[in-house]
């Protein structure tokens, strides 16, 4: 569980994602900031909050989060984690994702996150935890 102010932002902003797609808007216009950037393997470099929400699936309704573990360096916070993603009709974009993400913070808000996963493996039938 988070143990830090910043860990409570981290876990508030990806447990807020969902269950619609303007619900996955809220949380990104919420907790990052105007000027965040976004990095993912395989994916360009988005600056912004506009770019980050083209990023995503228009349809990208929900976030389900499985927290491993959560370290604070500074304002840097750590997270382990296990995602799935899921569509506004219910089907996975993402299932028993391992994600391990680095959220820099300002002034209570993300203003960077970059997520390290294997691209090839978004869909697993079980958690390898």
């Amino acid at each position: 569980m988070p143990s830090t102010d910043g860990e409570r932002l981290v876990h508030t902003f990806l447990t807020s994602m969902g269950p619609t797609p303007a619900d996955v808007r809220t949380a990104v216009e919420t907790h990052l900031t105007d000027d965040c950037v976004w990095e993912n393997p395989g994916s360009p470099v988005c600056r912004g909050k506009a770019e980050i929400l083209r990023l995503m699936p228009p349809d990208f309704a929900r976030l389900k989060v499985r927290f491993g573990h959560l370290a604070t360096a500074g304002e840097t916070v750590l997270v382990e984690r296990l995602e799935d993603m899921l569509r506004a009709d219910g089907t996975h974009i993402a299932r028993n994702l391992k994600v391990m993400g680095a959220f820099d913070l300002r002034a209570g808000r993300i203003r960077a996150w970059r997520d390290y996963f294997d691209h090839t493996h978004l869909i697993t039938d079980s958690p390898e935890w």
